[in-house]
């Protein structure tokens, strides 16, 4: 599945910008976050990728935040999940995952407290300079009030 992903890093200019994301996607794809991402513009799927904006511009504000919301938005699914499941079955039912499958809306999974976490590739769509997951808002914020010298990068990847 694809990804669109944004990346916070320390940069002086764009060309640093996007040398440094690179760098990040390659360490998430080693640490096998993504199986891939596309490292040119013309191979991704969304406009934008590989074009840096600084932290400071509204528009780079905007895309930190929107992948911030879509990750509440997954955060949300996956405690709606947890929340049934622990409602429903017993821990040793959750710990061996003996559950029925047919409930609509949910898939019954011990991977959902992995969601919820925020901390992998599969929930987590911004990341720092050093390809650590932003997994909430008040991370977020605090780059946002110091974002000199941050630029925002965004990457097709996969997963």
């Amino acid at each position: 599945m694809h990804y669109l992903v944004r990346l916070i890093v320390e940069a002086d200019n764009a060309t640093e910008a996007n040398s440094k994301a690179d760098n990040v996607m390659s360490d998430l794809v080693e640490w096998n976050e993504f199986d891939c991402y596309y490292s040119e513009t013309d191979d991704s799927r969304w406009p934008d990728c590989w074009k840096p904006v600084r932290l400071s511009a509204k528009k780079a504000q905007s895309m930190a935040i929107d992948a911030m919301q879509g990750q509440l938005a997954e955060f949300k699914q996956a405690l709606a999940t947890i929340r049934f499941m622990l409602e429903q079955y017993s821990d040793e039912q959750i710990f061996n995952e003996d559950f029925k499958q047919d409930i609509a809306g949910h898939y019954l999974s011990r991977y959902q407290f992995s969601r919820a976490s925020g901390y992998h590739a599969n929930a987590c769509q911004l990341f720092d300079t050093n390809g650590s997951a932003i997994t909430n808002q008040r991370e977020l914020d605090l780059l946002l009030k110091e974002s000199e010298g941050l630029w925002v990068v965004q990457v097709d990847c996969h997963n």
